[in-house]
């Protein structure tokens, strides 16, 4: 995965999100899902 990252979103994972965020038409409801996920680590 961090080869994909790397490669095509400039290692960003900021990126990355924002582009399924844009592109895949993810909701809000599943953005905030995935900041909880990441402030439980």
């Amino acid at each position: 995965m961090s080869g994909f990252v790397r490669n095509y979103f400039a290692n960003s994972y900021k990126d990355l999100v924002a582009f399924f965020a844009q592109k895949q038409k993810i909701s809000a409801t599943e953005l905030k899902e995935i900041i909880d996920l990441i402030e439980e680590k």
